[in-house]
């Protein structure tokens, strides 16, 4: 593994999955796996679907651990893609590499970045935004509040991705080849061995969808950090 990922946070029960891929092709995902996660996402779309009590409950606990009040627009990411799945009413195809980040996350119902390493390059950290921080999410421009959400820095401190939205600069685009998965939890929600489920999953559609190599994967926690 090329990432080297530091912690800089207080005592919580953060748990994270990391992946790293190379050689990936970013491209429209293919009609096998756009039928793949149609069928994964066909109960959410249900009326008498509800969002499992438990995970809403689990991952926003878990932002309050650092002092963050994750409602409204800077709810989790896992959240805001089942309300945007629900108003759609259909998945909403960006590319292969997105639409697997998505896919994932409202299957676990976990928020998940997904990063360009050329872009943020592979030393990265793990802390808490401060009190001025900010960056724009989107290519409109929109910004982001960081106070006391947890995220993920370069180390030099340039902030690129939370579990409620990533910086838009380290986005994935067509000219992307190296990524970089950040799967965010607590031990009180996900095991070791399910995350590592998850972080296989991920591994074998960026090799059936991306064509990436040399994919290395680890389940990291904040306690032993």
């Amino acid at each position: 593994m090329q990432t080297k990922i530091t912690f800089y946070l207080p005592e919580s029960n953060l748990r994270i999955g990391f992946l790293e891929a190379f050689n990936i092709k970013v491209k429209q995902s293919s009609e096998k796996y756009q039928q793949t996660i149609n069928k994964d996402i066909n109960n959410m779309l249900k009326p008498n679907y509800s969002y499992p009590d438990n995970m809403q409950k689990g991952i926003r606990s878990l932002l309050k651990t650092f002092g963050f009040h994750p409602s409204g627009r800077s709810r989790p990411a896992s959240e805001y893609l089942f309300k945007d799945l629900s108003n759609r009413g259909s998945f909403n195809y960006i590319n292969n590499v997105v639409d697997i980040n998505n896919h994932i996350s409202l299957k676990y119902k976990l928020p998940i970045s997904v990063f360009d390493l050329d872009k943020s390059g592979y030393n990265l950290c793990l802390r808490v935004g401060n009190e001025t921080e900010e960056y724009v999410f989107n290519k409109e421009g929109q910004i982001l509040t960081l106070k006391k959400l947890l995220l993920v820095a370069k180390t030099d401190g340039e902030a690129i991705g939370t579990p409620v939205k990533d910086s838009q600069a380290t986005k994935v685009f067509e000219p992307t080849n190296k990524i970089a998965f950040f799967v965010y939890s607590s031990s009180n929600i996900t095991s070791k061995e399910e995350m590592a489920k998850i972080l296989d999953e991920i591994a074998k559609y960026l090799s059936e969808e991306a064509e990436a190599t040399d994919i290395s994967s680890t389940v990291l926690d904040a306690k032993d950090n």
